[in-house]
């Protein structure tokens, strides 16, 4: 049994094309981030920086409830290397807005790990655990009160530093 396509060439071609378009969207509104938006490089290199971050702080933030969750429970010394290896394996390298954090937190896993072998106090790995957590906890974000005008230094200020911008 013989199937000729040859008169339908044309439309199996533009059919597949229009297939292969509408694959592509697909692809590149699943992937995109932002809402209905281009994305320039800067931007996309931005989106995915964040994405990195907010991945590894998740890592970050699963080991220290780890480390927390070894303080609850009697001191078990093989349970708490094991945990303090992977956690400095883990801190070892990632974002550089995380360091401090990263730092803490491999602080953190010695103090459990020295406590559970008898090393340390419990008291001091339970403070390392709770600076570990301090630092992975969202920061809020200070942004500057506006001035008020109804103050003459802030007055004065303004019109020396902006002077077009104040109005007389």
């Amino acid at each position: 049994m013989e199937l000729d396509l040859s008169q339908y060439r044309w439309f199996l071609i533009a059919l597949a094309a229009i297939l292969l378009l509408a694959g592509l969207g697909w692809l590149g509104y699943t992937f995109t981030p932002g809402e209905d938006q281009l994305l320039t490089w800067s931007e996309w290199q931005v989106a995915k920086a964040q994405r990195a971050y907010q991945d590894e702080l998740g890592r970050l933030q699963e080991a220290v409830d780890s480390l927390a969750a070894l303080l609850e429970t009697r001191p078990d010394p093989v349970r708490a290397q094991l945990v303090a290896e992977r956690i400095q394996r883990l801190t070892s390298e990632g974002q550089p807005a995380l360091q401090y954090p990263r730092e803490k937190l491999a602080l953190a896993a010695q103090a459990v790990s020295d406590w559970a072998v008898g090393a340390s106090e419990y008291e001091v790995a339970r403070l390392a655990v709770e600076e570990a957590i301090q630092a992975l906890s969202p920061q809020p974000v200070f942004t500057p009160a506006p001035a008020s005008m109804s103050d003459p230094a802030q007055n004065i200020m303004a019109v020396v530093l902006f002077p077009r911008f104040v109005r007389s």
